[in-house]
């Protein structure tokens, strides 16, 4: 009978809430949701104190992350993009949230709105001065990051028909991030290029200026109500099927709190 009573109290302890206690769950990898799934992680710690769940003080490329998850220094990975056939293994992709992605020009650029065809024309080389498309005088200087981290024309390719086979123009200046392309953007007068748009994006570029395609401007309402078509999908990946702390986690990602989080800065959820 001791024997017994000592069983059960060692089933008694390794509880599942014992053992997610003890469970430690580490999220982290790119920036394109980073700081809203930080503020998620937080809210999610005060609901749950007895949880071991935190996120890595900085965010790292898609492409670290995708490691770092596979070897296991990442529960949850956070991924800019889905995952490529050769990536996949073990790792279960999930799409999370959704950002327009559009055309950036400087502020100080007239132009407020260009049709698909215009777009195309542009990014081909096709049209080669503002004035073609309503501007001012001078030069379309037409920006792109290399193909393999150009993942906002990536986008345009799978959702804008004269994009899929587009080939960028000889003339384009090609830089290696696309956060370099934003850069440039925010700096130079007369350029042009792909980019995503969120709720903060004039906080660090305030000379940046999204214009809206085919009449409709590129926000996350026109994103939700399916007038605007031309997204970004973000998404986390994990090895298998999420289990314990991490499966509640990304549980309560899909509930309203986080929706609010995600739609605060710019993004749409997918639900």
């Amino acid at each position: 009978m001791k024997r017994i009573g000592v069983i059960a109290a060692f089933i008694f302890l390794v509880s599942p809430g014992a053992l997610w206690a003890q469970e430690k769950v580490v999220v982290g990898g790119s920036g394109g949701l980073f700081d809203e799934v930080k503020e998620i992680v937080k809210l999610y710690q005060a609901k749950n104190p007895s949880h071991q769940i935190e996120i890595t003080a900085e965010s790292i490329p898609t492409g670290a992350s995708i490691e770092a998850t596979k070897v296991g220094r990442l529960t949850i990975g956070l991924v800019g993009r889905p995952l490529r056939d050769e990536e996949r293994g073990k790792l279960v992709y999930r799409p999370v949230a959704r950002v327009p992605v559009g055309i950036g020009v400087h502020k100080s650029n007239p132009v407020g709105s260009l049709s698909e065809s215009q777009v195309c024309g542009v990014f081909s080389g096709r049209v080669k001065s503002w004035r073609e498309v309503g501007g001012g005088d001078g030069k379309i200087v037409v920006l792109a990051a290399i193909p393999k981290n150009d993942v906002f024309s990536g986008a345009l390719r799978k959702q804008m028909a004269c994009f899929t086979d587009l080939k960028v123009s000889p003339e384009a200046i090609v830089l290696n991030r696309v956060l370099e392309v934003l850069d440039a953007l925010n700096h130079r007068p007369g350029t042009i290029g792909i980019i995503s748009i969120s709720a903060d994006m004039n906080s660090t570029r305030p000379n940046l200026k999204a214009i809206s395609v085919g009449g409709v401007f590129p926000s996350a309402e026109a994103l939700h109500s399916g007038k605007y078509n031309y997204f970004h999908e973000y998404g986390i990946i994990t090895i298998g099927e999420p289990q314990g702390v991490a499966k509640r986690f990304l549980e309560f990602m899909t509930n309203s709190e986080s929706h609010k989080i995600l739609a605060r800065g710019g993004i749409t959820p997918v639900r």
